[in-house]
């Protein structure tokens, strides 16, 4: 009889649990400087809500807006757990973009979801942030498709940003998918992985830039070579899975339960439709910038096979602009930002100090 007054007490404790993670209100712990800022905002940007959280413990501290990645896959947890060294030297910018994390909304419209959109999002919001501080320039800092989001808005207006920070840079979709394949398919070969072979071979090397038609059985195939990358090693150092990531997001202060399957759901969403946009498809900037106005900087993992390293580098080789620098971190995979937190800080406050007084 204990037995079962005991299971029955856990069962609800559980019951209890769930239902307090599922509908728990989100906040952001408050700054105690005297000039420090917090604030969850959602601001009206081109027509949609969209979810902005500011924090620094001195607001008269350099803005740093970070862009994620996906498109659809907010950071803003990861940032704020990882990352938030920054916030003692910086105000913070961390954003959901149109569609992602807590800006998802189930009825956005499928066209909504264009490069054209987000490049306008980011002048909006770099508007606003110069306007809100009183500052002429904004430290910009992209990760993975926020990285190639970052280009683009630098590209467009150099004249809003001190410096920008690529972090496993999207360069050129042809190219860096046929390394990042071929990478996979070598990998494969030397564990003598059947099943990853199997399923690569009939795909087969990407044949173009073109997201849905990149191999033989369309967009799947780039899924599923993604999935056997992570498995073989070539996007995360030491790990083959999200589990921690995903628990990270799931206990953050910022992001509730609820959030959680947001955020999912805005990910397929964001990268299920903007493969079918033009603009997202066969962008090299090898071509399409050879230069750009402001200090640059690349930071990759050596273990990147999903925007791979070596084409990093190599754009850097080529790339013209006032000053520029690539960074690699040998323990980290696709993420520095995240695997390697403590050296990623310091390398962002260092890159401050070298261009603060260009």
């Amino acid at each position: 009889m204990q037995y079962l007054i005991n299971l029955k007490i856990l069962k609800f404790l559980f019951t209890l649990l769930i239902v307090s993670v599922v509908t728990s209100c989100t906040y952001t712990k408050k700054m105690k400087t005297q000039n420090g800022i917090s604030e969850i905002q959602y601001l009206d940007i081109n027509n949609t809500k969209q979810y902005v959280l500011l924090r620094g413990k001195d607001k008269n501290n350099p803005v740093l807006l970070f862009l994620h990645g996906g498109p659809g896959a907010s950071a803003t947890a990861l940032l704020r757990k990882f990352n938030s060294e920054l916030e003692d030297h910086f105000t913070v910018v961390y954003w959901d973009q149109r569609n992602a994390g807590k800006s998802y909304r189930k009825k956005t419209p499928k066209e909504e979801i264009k490069v054209a959109k987000y490049i306008q999002d980011v002048d909006t919001l770099v508007a606003y942030l110069k306007s809100r501080f009183k500052v002429g320039k904004i430290f910009l800092v992209g990760h993975s498709w926020g990285a190639r989001l970052g280009l683009y808005s630098v590209q467009r207006h150099p004249e809003n940003y001190m410096a920008y920070v690529g972090v496993g840079q999207e360069l050129a979709a042809y190219e860096g998918e046929l390394l990042s394949y071929q990478y996979t398919l070598n990998k494969a070969k030397e564990k003598n992985h059947l099943k990853a072979l199997k399923d690569l071979q009939e795909s087969g090397p990407p044949q173009s830039g073109e997201f849905t038609t990149m191999y033989k059985n369309g967009f799947w195939g780039l899924v599923k070579q993604k999935d056997w990358l992570l498995k073989m090693g070539g996007e995360r150092y030491g790990k083959t899975d999200y589990t921690d990531w995903i628990f990270s997001i799931l206990f953050s202060g910022e992001y509730s339960f609820l959030d959680l399957v947001k955020y999912s759901r805005a990910s397929g969403f964001s990268a299920g439709n903007i493969i079918y946009d033009p603009d997202f498809n066969n962008y090299d900037f090898f071509k399409q910038l050879p230069e750009v106005k402001v200090p640059v900087f690349f930071i990759s993992g050596a273990y990147d096979y999903n925007t791979p390293w070596e084409l990093v580098e190599r754009y850097h080789n080529t790339l013209k602009a006032p000053h520029k620098e690539f960074i690699k971190f040998e323990k980290s995979g696709h993420s520095p930002v995240f695997e390697e937190p403590e050296k990623f800080n310091k390398e962002i406050i260092r890159i401050y100090k070298t261009v603060k007084d260009k």
